[in-house]
């Protein structure tokens, strides 16, 4: 799955509907109209041009764990040749080039023996791998799913929210029957995909569909959601964030760290710094203040950051090159 770049702008409506998809990829254009006050045939028009450009893609996002995060450390100029690799790996949820020291950053399944390969063959075989760093998630506290920027209202992402996902989820393995493994193949291609052809692929009937899809995602094993830059939604700065705590402070420091608007994405690792966090704000003043003003960094006792300087895959989904 390409996502296709293009030139759109996004105006105050198309950052609405967007926010919209995020909370609940699968709502209707009828429903989305309704909880932002718009005309059903605006939100129509305006939500299939945002999907056919190619900016904004609505897929599933699988959670079935256990997953790791492996860092790569790589020569510069070869940065992004290896990139172009992974982000080609099926196993890879988000993919990541980060500053101080040039790196590569990324979230992979981890299906039996794949992380021994990774980090053993596969990796030190790409030209201009110089290190290979790898620590497994020990549980979330955000995914991307919970991750709500706005412009929406309390009150309208409420109205939005079919199924409130879990606050946290700890890396277990789930194991799915074939009908469901084959419902969430078809979501994470298209997201939108109607329940009267996901009934028709699995031979079930609608409300039969419909209970397996509400039951994945309850358990938080599946989200649906729009996948969009955030600079494209007001959002230019993107950072990775590590941060070391008292290892009895872990669970409270991940859940304040969860509560702040701008973390996309928040998990404990094995690993030095139990913490790390992905980030999004409107620039490096509201960068600064996260670093050094929230109630979370109170806690902590080191806290090591990156911006990130391109993504090459989010949930899941290959990203257009921005240039």
């Amino acid at each position: 799955m390409v996502m296709n770049a293009s030139s759109r702008e996004f105006d105050e409506l198309d950052r609405r509907i967007v926010g919209a998809l995020q909370v609940n990829g699968r709502a209707s254009w009828r429903r989305i109209a309704e909880v932002l006050g718009e005309s059903f045939s605006t939100v129509t028009r305006r939500g299939m041009g945002l999907l056919e450009s190619g900016t904004v893609r609505v897929a599933g996002l699988v959670t079935l764990g256990p997953t790791h995060l492996v860092e790569v450390q790589c020569e510069p100029a070869r940065l992004a040749g290896i990139a172009e690799v992974l982000a080609k790996d099926p196993d890879a949820n988000f993919l990541y080039a980060l500053t101080s020291p040039t790196r590569l950053l990324f979230e992979v399944k981890a299906r039996p023996g794949r992380l021994s390969s990774l980090v053993l063959k596969e990796l030190p075989a790409l030209s201009g791998v110089t290190q290979v760093n790898a620590w497994p998630i020990m549980e979330y506290f955000r995914t991307v799913a919970e991750w709500h920027p706005g412009p929406l209202t309390v009150k309208e992402t409420a109205a939005l929210q079919e199924v409130i996902p879990p606050t946290s989820l700890l890396s277990a393995t789930a194991v799915l029957d074939d009908v469901d493994s084959r419902l969430v193949r078809l979501l994470v291609e298209d997201g939108r995909v109607p329940v009267a052809e996901l009934s028709a692929a699995v031979g079930l009937s609608a409300p039969v569909v419909r209970r397996r899809l509400n039951a994945l995602f309850e358990a938080g094993n599946l989200s649906v959601r729009a996948i969009v830059e955030p600079a494209d939604i007001g959002l230019p700065v993107e950072a990775v964030i590590w941060v070391r705590t008292a290892p009895a402070d872990v669970a409270a420091v991940g859940h304040l760290l969860s509560s702040e608007s701008c973390v996309r994405y928040a998990a404990m690792a094995l690993g030095e710094f139990q913490l790390i966090a992905n980030v999004t704000l409107a620039g490096l003043n509201e960068l600064r203040a996260f670093l050094m003003e929230s109630e979370w960094a109170q806690h902590a006792l080191a806290v090591r950051s990156s911006l990130i300087v391109r993504a090459y895959k989010r949930g899941g989904v290959c990203m257009p090159d921005p240039s």
